[in-house]
């Protein structure tokens, strides 16, 4: 009797220009696609989607790059002013990071 191993197809399918859900023309730098380490055959038959319906779909919120960048920036700010000694200094730069963060 001979063994025979199942190999699933671990490869994405081919994206075709737009989000599998809605419809949308996206381009591949804003298509969104589930992935799991564990388990191949999700990567494989997973869609691409865009930034909304992926949201949507799994219930996860994706930071936008203009948010992404706010919370590099204000954290970046708390490190340096940590390592003010000067009390004024550092409320400065705390009054800058509240500054940032009520900013749309």
């Amino acid at each position: 009797m001979k063994n025979t191993i199942k190999i699933s197809r671990t490869r994405s399918h081919k994206f075709n220009g737009h989000c599998e859900c809605c419809g949308e023309v996206i381009c591949s730098c804003k298509a969104y696609q589930h992935t799991d380490d564990s388990n191949g055959a999700i990567n494989a038959n997973a869609k691409y989607l865009c930034h909304t319906c992926y949201e949507r779909e799994y219930g996860i919120k994706i930071p936008t790059e203009v948010e992404a960048y706010k919370f590099r920036l204000m954290d970046k700010l708390r490190r340096c002013a940590m390592q003010f000694d000067d009390e004024k200094l550092r409320e400065i730069l705390l009054g800058v990071v509240r500054l940032v963060e009520k900013t749309d």
